[in-house]
């Protein structure tokens, strides 16, 4: 499972930009080729004194457990009461469940009290004097308790129930004031290895408050595994790594109790309430899996906080709560099956889940949790064909609604509607066999951390950290140890928006998350600072990126430079298996393949489908051939693809080599970037306007007919803008344009999209982000055309091919308005005319020495009020009749694309 970390908690995950998620393809890639456990089932806990033996009817029983009940759980655990002569009470529920079919164990919470140290069945109880006696098991009694314990099997057996499993202990790490026993784990282990054996039954341990490492390596050597099947723990404590070893020794990892109680962390008592407590228990169960655990098993099934309400706390006495709908989700469709690998792409990271395929191939299932607000198109692409499946929803309206789904024609990668705030399972039914990919490749970072520059060799080499393993604590920082420039720095563009780190996965000593996670940097001052994300928690499984914003919404000084990641850990120390790290400017993916050419490939419909991608690179690749036409597949329409010289491809946005025949852009596509310079033999950009616009484009374009084009010069009062005289738009040039309609800028050679561009304090984009407080933006307020300020809190958001006055700049005004250059006749004698009123009539003259051309009249503001009017060589008279006193421009176009401008003022 894939998921993108926030910079402060995983419920309200958040990819910076996220509003810009238009061109965002959300997948789910399945590949049954990567396997990891088999699910054996799920369950609860039902007859313990605390809850009354037999607290659960024999139909509220029929109702969870078993193969044709509502929620089919099938595995039961069950309570071993200290005192043997009560053993019979749990008699009537242990012969129910074996009649049923299911799986049943038993935990112990204590032995009698003579075998203690403390000579009480509490773990731990307060003397007279007030001192606190903590019960271990006497050595002396390791023995007799393992006799104890298959007493218990022998009684259950003799009166017609095998019990699957015993426990050895419930939570020997838990000092509790109830009934139960504390062992270190170096006696547990010692108790399995010397006295397992006496036990007629398989056996469970050690059952601790988590699945903590000091438990897991105190169990694993030969001689106890010899003597337990599964390794229990309850999922209350830390999930750390050591437990899944055992699974290299063919032995089952259980989660054998949980809970979450309703009033957990709150101040005041409540009851169920659907955002508060479902995903917090979906993710726990999801988690789970994602930690390879066999089996999972809550603790009461019927309770208020359990499976099943107990008329408490606003619950329905033995009616199914929404929790114990949850865990049927897993306990119908993936017990007996196999999970295998979910790799998610979401760009919000809200959607969580796993995946699971059936014995025979033949189904796969997909777990989907969205606890957000939002809907999601999820795009699935699975291992073989598929026509058809199942749906089943539960939400707060409706409890695991199914239904059945159907593909029409066969495809491997079906879309399915995930609906908002809601718990889903997906059921896909194999059709045919899904031909394997002879092409491999996938994303590729053309802006790596090591791609970067440092200031001095003395910052060093440790901030090359793609695709290695790291330790990240306090003690411990990634890319350097240094908090001020002395050593220099690791020199960024300030470009850049984003920093992400792709974890593969990871591994905690203590708590899963880095807690003021701080950021050392050079601002676009020079000067070292910091910046404190705060705490960022990791899910489960790994497979997630943590995305720092380093744009001016946040280093609101800039950032030219990295000197070091910290945070606060120090017993929650990390290890990161890491993926790429690299910087980038918006949401820009870029793929590279080898191989042979698959038009199936997965990454390649990625590519295709998801409209952030920016270009594919098929030049090792062998088998393309000049039919091959991928624009037209793209979502983004503004996607290059680079091949082989040796292919003499024609198709718009191929670039062969470093050649490309037509490059076809437009305001419609998406971002676009260039990671290899090329020449093309025909450029253009096509965009709608409706008067000014600022535009930039990553070739040199000629003016169409029609279109006046101006450079721009801010200054402090207004922008100063001179009309294009060559009739040409430089590359990488932010221009001013004005044109009604569809427009098209048409050009050739040289094409590229450097990173940061500045012309006279203009930043040209060619990615959508947000623009920073205090830049300027073009937009038309109350009839004012200008540059118009950003306020902190409003930074509106900005398309490719566009432009922005820099957030350094020195102006204060709230808005810059055009202010447009007048060209005397005087400076060109081939263009020279002249403008004078005719005192009779309201109207001008307007004499062209000679040529025809095109004239245009604004007003003060630079707002358009006449256009298109065609002028011949010689006195032309233009009606001004509905124009109000006031100082106007008339500018002409020459069929050269030269403009000028000459100013009148009407009395």
């Amino acid at each position: 499972m894939k998921k993108l970390v926030s910079l402060f908690t995983i419920h309200a995950l958040c990819l910076l930009f996220s509003s810009l998620c238009y061109g965002q393809l959300t997948t789910v890639k399945i590949d049954k080729n990567i396997t990891y456990q088999n699910i054996k089932g799920f369950g609860g806990f039902v007859c313990s004194p605390q809850f009354a033996y037999n607290h659960m009817s024999t139909s509220e029983i029929q109702t969870l457990w078993g193969a044709g009940s509502t929620a089919g759980y099938n595995i039961m655990r069950l309570y071993i009461p200290e005192d043997s002569n009560n053993w019979s009470v749990v008699l009537p529920t242990a012969q129910l469940a074996k009649s049923m079919g299911l799986t049943i164990f038993a935990s112990p919470w204590t032995m009698p009290a003579a075998w203690k140290t403390n000579n009480h069945v509490n773990a731990v109880y307060t003397d007279t004097n007030g001192v606190q006696q903590i019960g271990y098991l006497k050595p002396e009694n390791y023995q007799d308790y393992a006799l104890y314990l298959n007493s218990f099997v022998t009684f259950l057996q003799t009166n017609g129930v095998a019990l699957d499993y015993i426990s050895i202990q419930n939570e020997p790490d838990e000092m509790a004031q109830y009934q139960g026993c504390i062992w270190t784990p170096t006696q547990i282990a010692t108790f399995v290895k010397d006295y397992g054996h006496l036990i007629n039954c398989k056996v469970i341990a050690p059952e601790s408050v988590g699945f903590t490492d000091n438990f897991a390596n105190a169990m694993l050597n030969t001689a106890t595994m010899a003597n337990f099947e599964v390794y229990g723990g309850h999922q209350y404590g830390l999930m750390q790594s050591a437990y899944k070893q055992f699974q290299n020794y063919n032995k089952e990892i259980w989660q054998t109790e949980y809970l979450i109680n309703w009033n957990s962390g709150s101040q005041t008592p409540r009851d169920f309430n659907w955002n508060l407590d479902v995903f917090n228990f979906a993710s726990s169960i999801n988690n789970s899996m994602l930690g390879n655990i066999n089996a999972w098993i809550h603790y009461a099934s019927k309770r208020y906080y359990g499976l099943m309400g107990d008329g408490t706390n606003g619950t329905a006495t033995g009616v199914i709560t929404k929790r114990g709908y949850i865990l049927s989700h897993f306990a119908k469709y993936t017990t007996g099956k196999t999970r295998i690998a979910a790799v998610w792409g979401d760009s919000t990271g809200a959607l969580q889940g796993s995946s699971y395929i059936s014995s025979d191939g033949n189904q796969v299932v997909l777990m989907v949790i969205n606890p957000s607000s939002n809907p999601y198109n999820l795009k699935v692409d699975l291992p073989f064909y598929t026509t058809s499946g199942t749906k089943v929803v539960t939400n707060s309206q409706s409890d695991m609604l199914t239904t059945p789904v159907s593909f029409g024609a066969q495809t491997f990668r079906p879309g399915v509607e995930i609906t908002p705030s809601s718990v889903m399972t997906f059921v896909f039914n194999k059709s045919a066999d899904r031909p394997v990919s002879s092409m491999t490749g996938g994303n590729i970072r053309y802006n790596k951390i090591e791609t970067q520059t440092t200031t001095n060799a003395a910052f060093g080499t440790a901030f090359n950290i793609s695709n290695t393993t790291v330790t990240f604590s306090n003690p411990s920082p990634l890319f350097s140890n240094n908090m001020t420039a002395s050593n220099g720095y690791l020199q960024l563009n300030d470009g850049y928006n984003k920093l992400i780190l792709h974890v593969n996965s990871y591994t905690t000593a203590g708590q899963s998350y880095s807690d003021n996670t701080t950021l050392y940097y050079i601002n676009s001052q020079g000067v070292a600072k910091s910046y404190n994300y705060g705490r960022i928690n990791f899910p489960s499984g790994g497979n997630f990126d943590i995305t720092l914003d380093i744009s001016r919404q946040v280093l609101t000084d800039g950032c030219k430079g990295i000197l070091g990641l910290r945070n606060s850990n120090y017993s929650s120390v990390l290890t990161l298996n890491l993926g790429d790290v690299y910087f980038n400017v918006g949401n820009e993916i870029a793929s590279k393949f080898n191989g042979t050419y698959s038009d199936s490939d997965s990454n390649l419909m990625d590519g295709l489908e998801n409209g952030y991608y920016t270009s594919l690179d098929f030049r090792t690749v062998s088998g393309i051939t000049a039919t091959n036409n991928w624009q037209p597949l793209s979502v983004n329409s503004n996607n290059i693809f680079y091949v082989n010289s040796n292919v003499n491809a024609t198709a718009n946005n191929i670039i062969s080599g470093t050649t490309c025949s037509n490059l076809v852009l437009s305001d419609s596509g998406r971002d676009f970037q260039v990671p290899f310079n090329f020449t093309a033999g025909a450029a253009s950009y096509s965009r709608t306007f409706n008067g000014y616009d600022v535009l930039l484009l990553p070739f040199e374009a000629n003016i169409p007919s029609g279109v006046n084009v101006y450079l721009m010069s801010p200054g402090t009062t207004s922008i100063s803008c001179t009309p294009v005289s060559n009739g040409i738009i430089p590359a990488n040039t932010p221009v001013l344009v004005n044109a009604i309609g569809n427009v098209t800028f048409t050009g050739t050679g040289n094409v590229s999209t450097p990173k940061a561009i500045t012309v006279n304090q203009m930043n040209g984009v060619y990615h959508t982000i947000k623009v920073p407080a205090n830049a300027y933006v073009l937009k038309t307020e109350n009839g004012l055309t200008g540059f118009y300020k950003i306020a902190a809190g409003s930074e509106p958001t900005i398309n490719p091919f566009r432009a922005y006055l820099t957030e350094e700049n020195t102006f204060s005004a709230n808005v810059l308005p055009l202010n447009f250059s007048v060209l005397s006749a005087k400076e060109t004698e081939l263009n020279q005319f002249r403008v004078y009123p005719n005192p009779a009539k309201a109207e001008i003259f307007v004499e062209l020495k000679s040529r025809n051309a095109t004239a245009s009249i604004y007003d003060s503001k630079g707002s358009l009020i006449k256009s298109n009017l065609r002028m011949s060589s010689g006195k032309n008279r233009i009606d001004i009749s509905v124009l109000t006193s006031g100082v106007y421009f008339i500018e002409l176009s020459y069929e050269t694309n030269q403009v000028f401008t000459q100013k009148f003022i009407k009395q």
